[in-house]
């Protein structure tokens, strides 16, 4: 009998045994199973996270469409809805999720707050056996923010532009650009100038804190612009930012933007000119000198004095596009021959010698009055004063974007090759108009690059037909701004 005591110990031994491995299975199954539930949850979880900050992100582009604060709302409600069904598959990980919740609040200090939120039912398997879970159902939220906008668009009407560069350059504009921005009632604030000889608020920006624009307004002054006259970009400029600058400062937006467009480089000083006689003295306009025969004219340097040649310069308002001194539809030109220098500021008091701190200034030779009145110090001053305004805008950070058109912004014109105006050898390149509209900006590849101000782009259309490129572009990175 008591020989067979081992074996009845070993067989209890291996039932222990199995009981344990059993007990041991299950825990070990419940693991396992733990682990896979868990990393389906975090992976829908994760899933949810990008689909509803996709949803947050898009509902706050979209509310550039929309008439007022309601349509824009509802707009942007079924465009966040429509993307967060696209970045979230049907049945992912066997989950199924609730529709988003999407909201929109127009913040009275001036940006939209776009909240999204959604949760996914998920079914567990494992879990349901250890905890009795049979559903898990992670959530996410995500948050955007879209800052309102103040944009001014300031145009190039000149005569260099042919008939159809212009048509084409209106319809870009209000295309690609124009339609981009939230009108209506509490939207973006859009605003217009225009320029040739002279220059002009077409549109003026809304000035009070119902915010918005008139989209049919705006589409109808760009479309009914006429072409023909000099350039005075200066007063473009200076315009566009007096625009923006009135705008008071307890409602502005914190987004403000100045898109201009130039197809050459300024030529055109508005100030009040002193004269040797007559009256009005001083005699205020847009000043251009002209010479007969240039570039070639003997006495191309020559001030703006009767001497006989048959080039006396002339003065157009700087009220008007292209409107001669002194008239309301003369657009010849004021012919003013005595003129006794310029002076130090032009209109606004913006100075005609380059900014302090300028990389690579101007200089003006002097004469009476402070400066002479020469067409080279016309024309380095009408450079001078839009970049001073440029300068001044984007330490008031505001961003500037330029588009030129033509091959014309990469040649030189006749007084800057290097000979006439007296600038050092190989340093003209500067005076291109591609070069002053990449200064304007501030773009990362202008020669006058300030880290400190704002950075804009400068897009080149060589073409008309590549406004439309050039305009979209511009208005797509405003808009990436606004998130």
């Amino acid at each position: 009998m008591h020989r067979n005591l081992p074996h009845r110990s070993e067989a209890r031994q291996r039932g222990q045994v199995l009981i344990i491995v059993g007990l041991s299975l299950a825990v070990l199954i419940g693991a396992v199973g733990l682990a896979v539930d868990s990393g389906r949850a975090y992976g829908v979880k994760a899933r949810l996270n990008a689909a509803v900050d996709a949803a947050a992100i898009a509902a706050a582009r979209a509310l550039s469409e929309g008439a007022d604060d309601n349509a824009r709302r509802a707009n942007a409600v079924a465009v966040g809805e429509r993307f967060f069904q696209m970045n979230y598959p049907d049945g992912f990980l066997g989950s199924t999720p609730s529709a988003p919740t999407i909201t929109a609040v127009h913040e009275a200090s001036g940006y939209w707050r776009v909240n999204a939120s959604a949760t996914a039912n998920m079914p567990t398997t494992f879990m349901r056996v250890l905890a009795g879970d049979t559903v898990v159902a992670p959530s996410a939220a995500g948050e955007a923010i879209r800052r309102d906008l103040d944009v001014m668009l300031v145009m190039d009407v000149s005569g260099s532009l042919s008939a159809s560069d212009l048509s084409t350059l209106k319809q870009a504009a209000t295309n690609s650009f124009i339609r981009r921005f939230s009108a209506g009632a509490n939207g973006d604030r859009v605003g217009v100038v225009s320029f040739s000889s002279g220059a002009v608020v077409d549109v003026a920006i809304n000035k009070t804190a119902a915010r918005g624009f008139d989209r049919t307004a705006v589409n109808n002054a760009i479309s009914g612009l006429p072409g023909g006259g000099a350039t005075a970009s200066a007063e473009g400029m200076r315009k566009a930012l007096g625009e923006l600058d009135a705008v008071p400062a307890n409602v502005r937006s914190s987004l403000r933007v100045i898109l201009f467009f130039s197809d050459g480089a300024p030529n055109v000083v508005s100030a009040d000119f002193p004269r040797s006689g007559g009256s009005p003295n001083p005699i205020r306009g847009n000043l251009y000198s002209e010479t007969s025969g240039e570039p070639n004219d003997p006495v191309y340097n020559s001030r703006c004095v009767s001497r006989g040649d048959g080039s006396p310069c002339r003065l157009w308002r700087d009220d008007r596009r292209y409107v001669s001194w002194g008239a309301n539809s003369d657009n010849g030109g004021y012919i003013i021959n005595n003129i006794s220098g310029l002076p130090a500021t032009g209109s606004g008091g913006v100075p005609l010698a380059s900014y302090a701190g300028h990389p690579f200034p101007r200089t003006l030779t002097a004469s009476g009055g402070v400066f002479a009145d020469t067409r080279c110090n016309v024309n380095r001053a009408a450079r001078n004063m839009v970049e001073n305004v440029a300068n001044t805008a984007r330490g008031q950070e505001i961003r500037i974007y330029t588009v030129g058109l033509g091959d014309a912004l990469e040649t030189l014109e006749p007084d800057f090759d290097g000979s006439n105006c007296g600038y050092p050898s190989g340093s003209t390149s500067r005076e291109r108009g591609s070069v002053i509209l990449k200064r304007l900006a501030n773009a990362v590849d202008s020669d006058a690059h300030n880290a400190s101000q704002p950075q804009g782009l400068y897009c080149w259309a060589r073409r008309a037909t590549d406004l439309d490129r050039c305009f979209s572009t511009i208005a797509s990175e405003i808009l990436r701004l606004t998130l």
